[in-house]
């Protein structure tokens, strides 16, 4: 058990990164053509509601 955890720690770490990595690459658009920028946009969506979805799994009540 405790091993899984730490690898859902690892994943949600590492999912959480490379949601900044997309923000920081979408920021800079005039450097992609459209097409580039609506895969990285979509790629964003669907890892913040993955990741969403894992801390809502997650929530143990009220302050946390």
């Amino acid at each position: 058990m405790n091993f899984t955890m730490m690898t859902m720690a690892t994943q949600t770490n590492r999912a959480r990164r490379l949601v900044k990595m997309l923000e920081r690459l979408i920021s800079k658009e005039h450097l992609y053509t459209d097409e580039q920028l609506k895969k990285m946009k979509a790629q964003l969506r669907v890892i913040k509601e993955e990741l969403a979805a894992v801390d809502a799994q997650n929530s143990k009540g009220f302050g946390k």
